[in-house]
């Protein structure tokens, strides 16, 4: 009897070590993407679902992908270079960077400021994200030439 207490109490302790933090209110989960690194420009345009010149004007909330909090921003279009975003302001989500502890942006939120960007960006979750957390938004002068072919 002993023998059998001991293996459903060991058991038992198995499965609680093995859920991890899911027991506990607010856990979640996070997923660890291991992101594409896209070797040229041409690339990351031909993948990506939308492409606009734009200007970030602010934060519009969050939204959750891969299980990290991921902050909304909204672009002022100058130029649509791929795709159809639609009228008005643009709702671009900064992919966060995974594998991370639960921070999102280590290395700060491509799209923070108000810098001209070029904006290569994936349709999911009924929204735009850009495309990678590295690649995705990338400053891009008034008057520099586009670093890849449009067709």
């Amino acid at each position: 009897m002993r023998s059998q207490a001991g293996a459903v109490l060991t058991s038992l302790l198995a499965c609680v070590l093995t859920a991890g933090c899911g027991f506990f209110p607010g856990s979640r989960t996070e997923t660890c993407v291991d992101w594409i690194r896209f070797e040229t420009p041409q690339e990351l345009f031909d993948d990506a679902a939308l492409v606009v010149v734009g200007t970030p004007k602010g934060r519009d909330g969050k939204t959750s992908i891969y299980g990290y909090s991921s902050q909304v921003h909204l672009v002022e279009v100058e130029t649509v270079v791929k795709g159809q975003p639609g009228p008005g302001l643009l709702r671009v989500v900064s992919t966060p960077e995974t594998c991370t502890g639960g921070v999102s942006y280590p290395r700060g939120d491509p799209l923070d400021g108000e810098q001209r960007m070029l904006i290569y960006a994936s349709r999911q979750q009924d929204g735009w994200f850009t495309l990678t957390p590295a690649q995705g938004a990338v400053p891009f002068e008034r008057g520099a030439a586009l670093p890849f072919r449009a067709s």
